[in-house]
């Protein structure tokens, strides 16, 4: 059977996600992606604020959304270094993409 091209960038997602240590879910329209480091690490969490975005540019956007959570770039990096866990989402995604994605997870 024939693959998708929606069903392999899915797989790219879940793949690279996995090799860095990325958690998945879906909720509704929004991939969010988390990955947890030890409380306190700047290095964790500068490590997170380097990675997420890789996985993140791997699904299309095809309506208007936007990319948020705890990056470095605000309030809430504090958060994440307080509690170990750097959470990030995208909406506006493919939803052919996330489909894929449901069933592969």
């Amino acid at each position: 059977m024939a693959t998708s091209k929606s069903q392999e960038i899915a797989q790219k997602i879940v793949d690279m996600s996995n090799r860095l240590g990325w958690n998945i879910a879906i909720r509704g329209t929004i991939l969010t992606i988390s990955k947890k480091f030890t409380p306190g690490d700047n290095e964790g969490l500068i490590t997170c604020d380097m990675e997420y975005y890789d996985i993140l540019s791997l699904l299309p956007s095809t309506s208007s959304g936007s990319i948020w959570g705890t990056d470095c770039g605000g309030i809430g990096a504090i958060s994440a270094l307080k509690s170990g866990n750097f959470v990030m989402n995208k909406s506006g995604g493919s939803t052919r993409v996330l489909n894929a994605l449901k069933k592969i997870l």
